[in-house]
């Protein structure tokens, strides 16, 4: 079983697309670690990959040095959106 380290922005679904190279191995990966597949990931953890369900998509990622992060920075319930933007202050119109 390998080990795949997190970095900056990575969410599980993440993981799972580049270490074993489809997102549903999402759920074996968070049972094998013992958390959610909604888990906040933190920049230096380390998860343990039981398998790579498509090699072709995993090597993809590794010999192009691709590190998928896409999870959002905003913690969850922090205000944010076009209802609380202000219109020449954070919000640009432009013509």
């Amino acid at each position: 079983m390998k080990r795949a380290v997190c970095i900056r922005n990575q969410w599980l679904g993440d993981v799972a697309v580049r270490e074993s190279g489809d997102i549903s191995s999402i759920v074996e990966i968070a049972a094998c670690n013992n958390i959610s597949v909604t888990e906040r990931l933190t920049a230096g953890d380390e998860i343990l990959i039981p398998a790579q369900a498509n090699s072709r998509i995993a090597d993809y990622f590794r010999i192009n040095n691709i590190y998928p992060a896409t999870a959002m920075e905003q913690e969850p319930g922090t205000p944010g959106g076009i209802g609380y933007m202000a219109v020449g202050i954070t919000f640009t119109v432009s013509g």
